[in-house]
């Protein structure tokens, strides 16, 4: 494979993007084109996530797998703090099996890995069609005010978080409850999540009552991984599957930009 130059449109959005992508998977490929960066990665039977990108480009495609996500985000971070914010000298190469960044500041080289060694993080992108049911806006805020509970509880890994609309509080908001429902013993406590946007968790008959109830619960580590990236509006939807997707954009310099998908299990208790 011939040595390929890639665009830097926006190297802190790149270095954002590997950062919110390692927050879900330790390995990823990622594939660059004229149109930006992909990686599809896959958090065993938990999660999968999509993230796009034009903080880079190609005008050849190209495609390279990185093992330890961990040490490319350090290595970014020498870059980003070597640069001190202007990224106007740097340049950016796949020359396989190498990442190379030169600049009159820096230069490295960093080494690739077969796709075959992480294939378990990898995944394509999600083609089925998804119809949703029910959905809310929230914020990372919100979810570290939710992280900030684990006090309450003597093993947090066992706590559940319940997301429902309740009659008797604000209307037109998502509650989340933590606590684990299986006993009556458990400490619990219930916030403000978010605000409802259009559908409903029920389904009530013609005299108004309750006929079906859709239930909506996660567990610490999914509810993290909502908030691989910082947001004030992470837009979610429960689909008609047993799958929560958040969606998530930024905004970057000179028109660039970094949508970061989730598609989520959620439990069943």
């Amino acid at each position: 494979m011939a040595k390929t130059q890639i665009e830097i449109k926006d190297f802190d959005l790149f270095h954002e993007a590997v950062k919110t992508t390692s927050r879900v998977v330790e390995s990823a490929k990622f594939s660059i084109s004229e149109a930006g960066l992909e990686v599809y990665g896959a958090r065993a039977r938990t999660a999968r996530c999509e993230i796009a990108t034009n903080a880079v480009v190609s005008q050849t495609p190209v495609a390279f797998s990185v093992e330890s996500l961990a040490t490319f985000i350090k290595l970014l971070s020498t870059i980003k703090e070597v640069h001190d914010g202007d990224f106007s000298g740097l340049k950016f190469f796949v020359d396989m099996p190498f990442l190379r960044f030169e600049s009159k500041k820096f230069k490295t080289k960093f080494s690739t890995c077969n796709e075959d060694i992480i294939s378990k993080w990898v995944t394509t992108k999600i083609s089925a069609k998804f119809t949703p049911v029910f959905e809310f806006t929230s914020s990372s805020d919100m979810i570290k005010r939710l992280n900030s509970q684990a006090f309450m509880f003597s093993s947090a890994k066992d706590m559940r978080i319940y997301l429902e609309t309740k009659d008797d509080m604000e209307n037109n908001a998502v509650f989340a409850t933590v606590g684990n429902r299986e006993t009556d013993l458990n400490n619990e406590v219930t916030l403000k999540f978010g605000l409802v946007s259009s559908g409903s968790l029920v389904k009530r008959n013609e005299d108004g009552l309750v006929s079906d109830e859709r239930r909506l619960i996660l567990d610490f580590e999914r509810l993290n991984l909502f908030n691989a990236t910082q947001s004030d509006s992470i837009k979610f939807q429960l689909m008609d599957v047993n799958c929560l997707v958040s969606r998530t954009s930024v905004a970057g310099k000179n028109g660039s930009f970094f949508n970061f998908d989730l598609y989520c299990t959620v439990l069943k208790s």
